[in-house]
């Protein structure tokens, strides 16, 4: 039995993984199915949909016309990511938090809350010891 040719999709798929650090697990895991079925589109067994594409380019911070082979590929697009403000008790408060692959529970998230506060509390303590006695204006 003659093996398929690697497509270009699966080609490019691939080496977007590989130069993002990303292993077939955990990567499957990113974009939620399994690696089994991740695997078919980098053995081209498997081709995506138009969304499936658009999932895999977002994750691997490309384009679909990179993946796809309409693009040049020495010119890999960087997705220009908003510089905004993350609410740490917003992510903690997420249904689903990992560490290290292991989930947080409620608890987990509690105590992580509980360090970063005291951590801040014994910040601006410090900061408050520095200011300059009789300094009332603030300035």
């Amino acid at each position: 039995m003659r093996m398929k040719e690697k497509s270009l999709f699966a080609e490019r798929l691939t080496d977007r993984r590989v130069e993002l650090n990303y292993t077939q697990e955990s990567f499957a895991k990113l974009v939620g199915m399994s690696r089994a079925r991740y695997a078919n589109y980098e053995q081209s067994r498997r081709e995506p949909d138009l969304e499936i594409a658009k999932l895999f380019a977002k994750h691997l911070k490309t384009t679909t016309d990179y993946l796809i082979g309409n693009d040049d590929p020495t010119s890999v697009f960087k997705v220009k990511e908003p510089k905004m403000p993350k609410d740490l008790k917003k992510i903690l408060e997420q249904q689903e938090i990992m560490f290290s692959g292991t989930p947080l529970d409620e608890e987990d998230k509690q105590e992580i809350l509980d360090i970063i506060q005291y951590h801040l509390y014994k910040r601006a303590k410090e900061l408050n010891k520095r200011k300059p006695k009789g300094d009332v204006t603030g300035e």
